[in-house]
């Protein structure tokens, strides 16, 4: 019984080296070890010959038409104009000119881009010399961009300044700007501690003045006008004054007077007030 055991131990060890010699190739190496190897098996794919009689291609004629109705769109549709006042932005910068209220006013407050930025340069004790730059719009009432450029003297009780201007301005009734250009002078003397007389003189030319006069009513503009002033003392740094000022009408070609009472707060290096 013992001796079938082994036999059919043997059988079996027999049969499995055979069938693992027929997928692995024994190896012996440097280190004097069986080293047991899978053989390479070469594949041969069964793929079934498709003669090209059998292809028929689509035709592409309706997806060719389909095609020439698409018009590209041309460059010149898609520019927009580069001044952000003329086109509509969706840009996240000017959302804050936008009134939330409205959301369909998509533009930007013409508001938005005025600017006053004044440059002062001593020159010495006496002389300085003022720049001002300026741009004022009024919706529906027209507006202007200015440059002011004068030299201040000072001496005493006396204070001399003098100097031009030169821009554009528009209103309702010239949508295109015009030229404005013009002269001011000012003066004022210092009588006591309490009183300070003033006087000024200011001509300004507008281009379309002839044709439409009206236009140039608006108060902010500058005017072709003559004045005088006296102002008292309240405290250290405000003062009241009271004066006439004559400016002309170009409805009626006339210089008007205007009588006036005003406030003015004055320190060392600025001037609130006429």
């Amino acid at each position: 019984m013992r001796r079938v055991a082994w036999i059919c131990i043997a059988w079996i060890s027999a049969m499995s080296m055979a069938q693992a010699q027929s997928g692995f190739d024994l190896i012996l190496d440097k280190e004097g070890k069986i080293v047991a190897l899978p053989k390479n098996k070469t594949y041969e794919l069964q793929i079934p010959k498709v003669s090209y009689q059998t292809f028929t291609p689509r035709g592409s004629r309706d997806v060719d038409i389909k095609l020439r109705e698409l018009a590209p769109v041309s460059q010149a549709e898609t520019t927009l104009p580069e001044h952000p006042m003329d086109m509509r932005i969706s840009s996240a910068a000017y959302q804050p000119f936008f009134n939330i209220y409205t959301p369909m006013i998509r533009e930007v407050s013409p508001m938005a881009l005025d600017f006053n930025e004044t440059y002062i340069k001593r020159l010495n004790e006496r002389f300085e010399v003022i720049a001002n730059g300026t741009q004022y719009t009024w919706p529906g009432a027209g507006g202007m961009t200015l440059f002011n450029t004068g030299l201040s003297w000072k001496s005493g009780r006396w204070q001399l300044y003098g100097g031009g201007f030169g821009g554009r301005f528009f209103t309702p009734f010239n949508p295109s700007p015009g030229i404005t250009t013009g002269l001011h002078l000012q003066a004022t003397y210092q009588a006591t501690d309490w009183l300070r007389v003033r006087g000024w003189g200011q001509y300004a030319y507008y281009g379309d003045e002839g044709h439409n006069p009206h236009m140039l009513r608006n108060p902010f503009y500058n005017h072709t006008q003559v004045g005088g002033a006296f102002e008292f003392r309240v405290t250290e740094n405000f003062w009241i004054g009271t004066g006439v000022n004559f400016e002309f009408n170009p409805m009626n070609n006339r210089m008007e007077p205007q009588f006036m009472v005003y406030p003015a707060v004055q320190t060392r290096h600025f001037r609130i007030g006429m």
